[in-house]
């Protein structure tokens, strides 16, 4: 009777507590007979605890884990209520095998969680996602706007993946060799290096800087390629590019009363015919966005021809990114192309460290804007795109978001500080782990990452010309560790078969060294 009456009352008390936090449901007739009920049956269990003070005891237990679950805003429905009831109402009967194995607990099947002795299924393990990954991108990019990042994330996905890129087809370290076209060059296919054997594969990855022409690009890659670019707030894209490229030692050849100013770039701005040719319009200070995504004159001078590229790009292009909320346009991507977050780790790259501050008024604002019109059109648009993009997402895309933003700090602190790293899998991504060959991919520069992609294409073969002693740092530019062909280097088994070994020997936690 007695147990009876637990399991009856762990239902009802669940029952009067979904009400409770319901508010508009505290007023409905079925809310107020569930109270009435539970009332009447405390009133009867209370004449029985005196009898049987160890069920009491036990129902006392029950209340206290219930009040703990409500508090952490966990939700357990009434079926698993009543498997949970039923399995207290036989633990009076089977006391006796407790004795007998005192140690022994129920196991929990693996991703789920034990309450109360009762397996309740949990939904936050990770599943893999029931789609292909994307690989075939084209990155377009700019300058000084977060795009040797992005060309990093794309050189480590195909290093990965043995996937074959579209490299530009220069001499080693010849200026500019990491170029395949720029502004007022064609794109043509000579202008990469060629695919391997006559392989009819097709190139997987470029990402290396060309102006977008929509037919040249499409006459290289697959026709299923996705096009990826970035942009930047244009006026902090323009002053980056400014103190990165040198130009107030640029302007001074042209006129040396930019050494002397207080602020070479208000200056600059104040005058830019001093400095610059009035027929310039595209320069790495003037729409350098624009130019890179292939605009022209024809959308500089004519509003109705920038309003169509700028359609024709929405259709081209799977997404345009934004510098300034990089983490949330990354993991955009990594949904729309079914990559792992893995995949989408990065440490940032081409960071001027020793840009001077300076301080701008409203009028150099004005000033720029009045001659990078295209910038500020192209910024603008993408960035409202984006806006809306991230208001379609659930509640699910910004916990993510916040967990990826975590996992960014403890992964950067781990590579800089030469260790491995470590977590356990989470809903977003199985279990995780960084060693040191993917923190020396992670940290290599874009050019770095090129040497080792042009040496894996065969460009440093004798029948090109090339020296290989020619190579900086040979060991540096290209560990044995990183060739695509052999795969010698790497430790027996990979990453994965250490975290297998890692786990058997009960290690957990993260900044796990030697992984």
């Amino acid at each position: 009777m007695v147990d009876f009456l637990i399991a009856e009352s762990v239902v009802a008390i669940l029952k009067v507590t979904e009400c409770l936090a319901n508010e508009d449901r505290r007023k409905d007739e079925s809310c107020l007979a569930v109270r009435l009920l539970v009332s009447a049956r405390h009133f009867t269990m209370l004449r029985l605890v005196r009898k049987r003070k160890g069920a009491c005891l036990l129902l006392v237990t029950t209340l206290l884990a219930l009040t703990l679950l409500l508090s952490s805003q966990t939700t357990v429905d009434e079926q698993s209520a009543k498997l949970i009831a039923s399995d207290l109402s036989h633990l009076n009967s089977n006391r006796h095998l407790d004795r007998r194995k005192p140690n022994s607990e129920p196991e929990p099947v693996v991703g789920q969680l034990s309450y109360l002795g009762q397996v309740i299924s949990d939904s936050v393990a990770w599943k893999k996602p029931n789609c292909s990954a994307v690989i075939n991108v084209a990155f377009v990019k700019t300058h000084k706007a977060g795009s040797s990042t992005i060309a990093n994330i794309l050189q480590r996905f195909g290093i990965s993946r043995n996937l074959t890129f579209a490299l530009p087809n220069m001499k080693y370290r010849q200026y500019g060799y990491n170029y395949i076209s720029k502004a007022g060059e064609s794109f043509t296919p000579e202008k990469l290096i060629p695919l391997k054997n006559g392989s009819r594969r097709g190139y997987n990855i470029l990402c290396n800087h060309a102006i977008y022409n929509r037919s040249a690009f499409r006459r290289v890659m697959p026709a299923n390629t996705h096009y990826i670019s970035i942009l930047r707030e244009p006026f902090a894209q323009f002053v980056s590019a400014f103190e990165y490229y040198g130009a107030r030692e640029v302007f001074s050849k042209r006129n040396k009363e930019i050494l002397t100013a207080k602020n070479p770039i208000s200056s600059y701005l104040q005058n830019p015919y001093k400095y610059e040719q009035r027929v310039i319009h595209f320069s790495y200070w003037k729409n350098k966005q624009a130019e890179d995504l292939g605009l022209g004159w024809n959308e500089f001078l004519m509003a109705d021809k920038l309003s169509q590229y700028l359609k024709d790009l929405d259709i081209d292009f799977t997404l345009i990114m934004i510098m300034e909320y990089f983490d949330e346009s990354l993991l955009l991507l990594k949904r729309k192309f079914c990559w792992e977050l893995k995949d989408i780790l990065y440490i940032p790259k081409n960071r001027n460290k020793r840009k001077p501050h300076r301080n701008f008024t409203d009028v150099d604002y004005k000033r720029h804007k009045s001659i990078n019109h295209l910038d500020y059109a192209l910024y603008a648009h993408y960035l409202k795109l984006l806006d809306k993009e991230l208001q379609k997402q659930d509640k699910d895309f910004f916990e993510e978001l916040a967990h990826f933003k975590d996992l960014l700090k403890k992964v950067t602190h781990s590579c800089n500080a030469g260790t491995s790293f470590y977590t356990a899998g989470t809903r977003w991504h199985d279990d995780l782990a960084i060693s040191k060959r993917d923190c020396y991919l992670m940290l290599m520069s874009e050019l770095k990452g090129l040497d080792i992609l042009l040496e894996n294409a065969g460009a440093f073969d004798k029948n090109r010309g090339v020296n290989r002693q020619q190579i900086d740092s040979a060991k540096e530019l290209r560990p044995s560790s990183l060739r695509l062909s052999s795969g010698k280097g790497l430790p027996p088994g990979g990453v994965q078969s250490q975290l297998a070994a890692h786990k058997q020997k009960g290690g957990e936690g993260e900044g796990v060294k030697a992984l």
